[in-house]
């Protein structure tokens, strides 16, 4: 969490640099496990983390707010999520690895999933749209 808002002219540099620095964190311990599964384990958790980023920037877009805080803490944040990574890789051999990467990749893809569709298929979501298409 950052400790200020961020205003500044290249502040918007901020938020991609946490999520490549977890994405490429994520990817590169996967890759050095050394097991066949696991770089795959690691891409699907990678997406589903990607798809919670873009379901926040859409729903933020459309004014209704970033996702529950109950959802973002249920997935860890991307400090938590960054640090369980790193300390399972630490102190599992790498087939466990594969298996813990495997379920949280899973548990993290079926809550946000679940939580997207429930709130983008509610009467009180907000119709966005993509630039250069009409309102």
């Amino acid at each position: 969490a950052l400790a200020r808002p961020l205003k500044g002219a290249l502040d918007w540099l901020v938020p991609p640099l946490f999520r490549a620095a977890e994405y490429g964190t994520v990817l590169v311990l996967a890759g050095k496990s050394g097991v066949n599964g696991t770089l795959p384990a690691a891409f699907g958790l990678v997406a589903a983390v990607a798809y919670h980023h873009y379901d926040t920037v859409y729903r933020i877009r459309g004014d209704a707010g970033a996702p529950p805080a109950w959802l973002v803490r249920a997935i860890g944040g991307q400090e938590g999520r960054t640090l369980l990574v790193t300390v399972v890789a630490a102190v599992l051999t790498a087939t466990q690895f594969e298996v813990a990467l495997t379920v949280l990749a899973v548990a993290v893809a079926g809550l946000v999933l679940v939580e997207s569709i429930r709130f983008w298929a509610s009467a009180g979501a907000p119709a966005v749209h993509d630039e250069g298409e009409p309102a």
